[in-house]
């Protein structure tokens, strides 16, 4: 009875074991999935925020661009205006006399 009692306790110790190695298998499968799932997730976060980032100083530089184009253009315009304003003023000088 002995010898068999030896036995049922290798074989519960040879299971204990087994069970005991794919739990440390699966503790290292999955702290290695967390590191590198952290590790996207910070690498993700900083893609996004310098996408972000470029994409506001594109932003401004293209407002700035515009407001530089729409100070030209008005320039332009009041410059066409003043001389369409001085024909008109002399043609009816012109017609007045």
């Amino acid at each position: 009875m002995s010898e068999v009692t030896n036995d049922v306790r290798e074989q519960v110790r040879t299971q204990y074991q087994v069970a005991d190695d794919y739990a440390a298998v699966m503790l290292r499968a999955w702290n290695e999935l967390l590191a590198t799932s952290t590790d996207m997730a910070f690498d993700v976060a900083l893609k996004n925020w310098n996408y972000a980032r470029n994409l506001r100083t594109s932003a401004e530089q293209a407002i700035e661009d515009a407001l530089r184009t729409q100070r030209s253009l008005t320039g332009e315009m009041l410059q066409v205006w003043q001389g369409y304003a001085n024909g008109v003023k002399e043609i009816v000088s012109k017609t007045v006399r």
